[in-house]
């Protein structure tokens, strides 16, 4: 007797459907799994027979051939050990048939050996798929459920144990889900209310988190990059609705999410540290999994400190993905994207020792300077928007109360900004990613203010890119000032943030 149970995978972040078909025949005894599955799903055999002895239907002395389709796409992942169990449970009749609920629910979840269905990864990747193809439900590990709410419009059945599949198949019932609980973000701990004197690299960031644009803040140590790279999140709007759906996806592959944390609500901040390889930070690895750029992706931050000394295949590695917002991993058999649209604030020294900007202090050479600078090439650069020189305070500004705006303040300006943005724009697209086609609406400079410009890219050696980036900032500082047309002060502004 052939059992079909519909189920799902994953490629990269996109979901597609797997049809688990489970056939008991009177030959040898015998457990077969075929469809390219991994070593997980490989070993599946002896965890579904110990559960379902252990619960009490037990395996018969058959012939069991498991075939996973499409069969020509290599599957990752424990998330197919319910449905093989409910296919091999209704293919030796120890329950009725019920092929409504097999047409219209999709299965997933990890068995157990005691017959409990543990959690399982991208439940909300499945989720938007029985949504897209117009499933009726899904049956799912209860652990799962609080991830699986975000998408609506789906029935969620929550499985506790393989007794709760029989009560369901048999009688229709299922547990009772807990009313939705809004999950709150986190509460930030930092304040620029608390940050003394760095005008312009509290200004800095302010631009780079309305526009969306990346930051190199370059400073002498203790200047106080680090402190104010993470306090960026502070003024940065509440994540969207989509935001959060892309981010709990991303996270929910990499299997990042807990009991406590089952929602990404807010938004990310990654801070790897720089003797990371290029795989943990792109994305990659035998078993393909999302990198740190990805798992920023959705609104978040990328901190890079010490931003030379990572390694340069790494930091040339960077450039496709900032520039395109997807990173793609090709291998022998398939092609895997993830998004990586993330907001990058790179920390450096301006020399070896550290103290270039601080006169006498400093103790390199000007081949050591020029040889610690050379470290980052002109293409990545070139994708950085604004350039921050950081000095170190003065005894005057170290021992006087900070007086800063707070970051709610600078939240306001932002909001607003951004708002700004979006009604222009379109949805989502802030002015960092704003194309061709857009730019020569949006961001027009007047006639007036044409001559001083070509005198700045002339002086400045500004290429193609760094002079669309240019265009790019001043347009937020105007939408930040609440002007309709880029002027001169803007275009001002927006220069004195390259460096040559």
């Amino acid at each position: 007797m052939i059992v079909r149970v519909l189920s799902a995978s994953y490629i990269g972040i996109d979901p597609y459907l797997v049809e688990v078909e489970v056939d008991v025949s009177s030959n040898l005894p015998s457990f077969s799994i075929v469809g390219l599955g991994d070593t997980a799903i490989d070993e599946s055999k002896y965890r579904i027979r110990t559960a379902l002895r252990n619960c009490g239907y037990g395996v018969l002395p058959r012939r069991v051939v498991v075939n996973l389709s499409p069969a020509g796409i290599r599957k990752e992942g424990v998330q197919f050990d319910l449905p093989i169990a409910v296919g091999l449970i209704l293919a030796q009749g120890f329950l009725p048939d019920r092929n409504h609920i097999l047409d219209e629910y999709l299965i997933m979840g990890e068995l157990s050996l005691d017959g409990r269905i543990k959690a399982v990864k991208g439940t909300i990747n499945a989720m938007i798929l029985a949504r897209e193809m117009n499933f009726k439900g899904i049956l799912l590990p209860a652990e799962n459920q609080r991830e699986a709410r975000i998408i609506k419009g789906v029935e969620i059945v929550p499985i506790r144990t393989l007794n709760d599949v029989e009560r369901f198949f048999k009688y229709g019932e299922k547990e009772e889900m807990p009313p939705a609980e809004e999950i709150p973000p986190p509460v930030s701990e930092v304040d620029f209310a608390d940050v003394k004197g760095q005008v312009q690299g509290k200004r800095g960031l302010e631009i780079a988190a309305a526009g969306g644009h990346n930051v190199l803040m370059i400073g002498s140590p203790g200047s106080g990059k680090s402190m104010l790279a993470r306090r960026i999140i502070s003024i940065m709007p509440p994540m969207t609705e989509k935001e959060i759906i892309e981010c709990t996806k991303i996270h929910s592959v990499a299997g990042t999410l807990s009991g406590s944390r089952p929602v990404v609500n807010t938004r990310p901040f990654r801070a790897p540290h720089h003797t990371s390889s290029p795989v943990s930070i792109i994305g990659g690895g035998t078993k393909i999994m999302p990198g740190e750029i990805s798992l920023a992706s959705g609104g978040g931050v990328l901190f890079l400190d010490e931003f030379p000394e990572f390694s340069r295949q790494l930091l040339e590695s960077l450039r496709q993905p900032l520039e395109d917002g997807v990173v793609s991993i090709t291998r022998a058999m398939y092609r895997v994207e993830f998004p990586c649209r993330f907001l990058l604030i790179a920390a450096a020294n301006p020399c070896k020792c550290g103290f270039l900007f601080e006169g006498e202090r400093c103790t390199c050479s000007t081949h050591e300077v020029s040889q610690y600078q050379k470290k980052l090439s002109g293409p990545i650069l070139d994708r950085i928007d604004l350039h921050i020189e950081m000095r170190r305070l003065t005894e005057e500004e170290l021992t006087q109360a900070p007086t800063g705006e707070s970051s709610r303040e600078i939240q306001k300006r932002v909001e607003k900004a951004r708002a700004i943005q979006e009604q222009r724009n379109g949805e989502g697209l802030l002015n960092a990613y704003l194309g061709q086609k857009e730019m020569k609406k949006y961001c027009v400079i007047a006639e007036d203010d044409l001559g001083y410009f070509k005198s700045a890219i002339r002086m400045l050696e500004i290429s193609a890119r760094g002079y669309d980036k240019i265009l790019k900032v001043s347009r937020t500082i105007a939408d930040l000032d609440g002007s309709v047309r880029i002027r001169k002060e803007h275009l001002l502004e927006a220069i004195s943030f390259r460096r040559k």
